[in-house]
């Protein structure tokens, strides 16, 4: 551990490679919120903390060698998480066979929580397995006596477009939804009207998107206008990705009515997450988006933990993280053996050019505007 009276927390981000502009000063940002806030309220255990943070260039195994150094070389006291689930997959491994508690805010994949692993854990509203469950839950109760909802699925052939396929086809079997159209995005140039007409000639109440953010053809809107043209309702249609305000200036009253997964927005009323908006916006002159909201939440969990356990040891903080809960900008999280969280991911609709949260109960800022509902016979048994 440290040699100093510091508290030194140990952290791999992107300085430089793909992520650098994007994840990689969002979470920079979020860490160096957080740093300033808890130094302001005394620090850690009642010493000052600092972060040592090295440059992983946005590759895999340049995160396990910076997680192996901070841990073996530099011996700090904590860790804090990467920025994107691949860099997340390469340092798992080495804090794993260190035994070293790793708190995590946007290595999402339901993957990297399949393995056994014990130390990591993620501060994030759930995996993008479970991003469609609120959507479908919600589909599910327009089911009628004698009727059955009935849904499409197109994704992105990639990690995110894939597991939000396989949570999909989980849910809408658990559910009783009928998929009628499941179909991958090809590699761009893709032809959207097209496939939005086929999927909307197998007759679906809704059409779910997979999508992932990293493909350069912009499938989220490309996906919203060809579903409309082919003669969808945008009440019908869901997207896997977390909301931005370039939705509504890019696709004006088309985006009206359509749905989307929220794992931190803007309009979120949580008092935590208010006060850490407005805190970042001050700090930095620009709002935060989601990946410095679970940035954020990391930190949040690691301060109570550490405060009420009255330690930096892994294995005592983990046994912590499993029996309590904590207040996050990601609202109260709780853990499970997998270190995945036990919340629910948030069920965003846009309505009339606002952003509203419809689901979970208690934390919506409006009534949803649903789908009609179903109007098919259930199959001959």
């Amino acid at each position: 551990m440290s040699t100093t009276n510091d508290i030194v927390i140990g952290v791999s981000l992107p300085r430089t490679g793909r992520y650098a502009r994007s994840a990689g000063v969002y979470y920079s940002r979020a860490y160096d919120l957080w740093l300033d806030a808890v130094n302001a309220r005394g620090g850690l255990l009642g010493r000052p903390v600092r972060l040592t943070v090295y440059d992983d260039g946005s590759e895999p195994k340049a995160t396990a060698e910076n997680y192996r150094r901070l841990i073996d070389d530099d011996h700090v006291d904590l860790l804090l998480g990467p920025c994107h689930s691949n860099l997340t997959d390469g340092a798992a491994p080495v804090v794993e066979a260190a035994g070293r508690l790793l708190l995590q805010g946007s290595g999402s994949s339901h993957e990297l929580f399949r393995k056994g692993r014990r130390y990591l854990f993620l501060c994030w509203s759930g995996s993008d397995f479970d991003y469609p469950k609120g959507f479908l839950e919600m589909v599910s109760r327009l089911a009628h006596e004698g009727q059955r909802p009935r849904a499409a699925l197109v994704y992105t052939d990639m990690r995110i477009g894939n597991a939000v396929a396989l949570g999909t086809r989980h849910y809408a079997a658990e559910l009783g939804i009928d998929l009628v159209f499941d179909e991958a995005i090809g590699d761009p140039p893709v032809d959207y009207p097209d496939l939005m007409r086929r999927a909307r000639a197998a007759g679906p109440d809704v059409v779910l998107v997979g999508l992932d953010h990293t493909r350069p053809d912009k499938p989220r809107h490309e996906s919203v206008r060809a579903a409309q043209q082919a003669g969808f309702e945008p009440t019908q249609l869901w997207l896997s990705d977390n909301p931005s305000p370039s939705d509504a200036e890019e696709l004006g009253d088309a985006i009206d009515g359509v749905f989307m997964r929220g794992s931190w927005v803007w309009s979120d009323r949580n008092p935590t997450s208010v006060a850490f908006a407005k805190s970042f916006e001050t700090a930095f002159g620009s709002a935060p988006e989601y990946h410095s909201a679970g940035g954020y939440a990391c930190c949040q969990v690691l301060e109570q933990a550490v405060g009420e356990t009255g330690t930096c040891d892994s294995d005592t903080l983990r046994e912590h993280l499993l029996r309590s809960s904590f207040d996050t900008v990601m609202g109260t999280l709780r853990f499970t053996p997998s270190g995945l969280p036990d919340a629910a991911i948030q069920l965003c609709q846009w309505q009339g050019g606002s952003l509203e949260i419809v689901a979970p109960e208690g934390a919506t800022t409006a009534a949803s505007r649903p789908p009609s509902a179903p109007a098919h016979p259930l199959p001959a048994s």
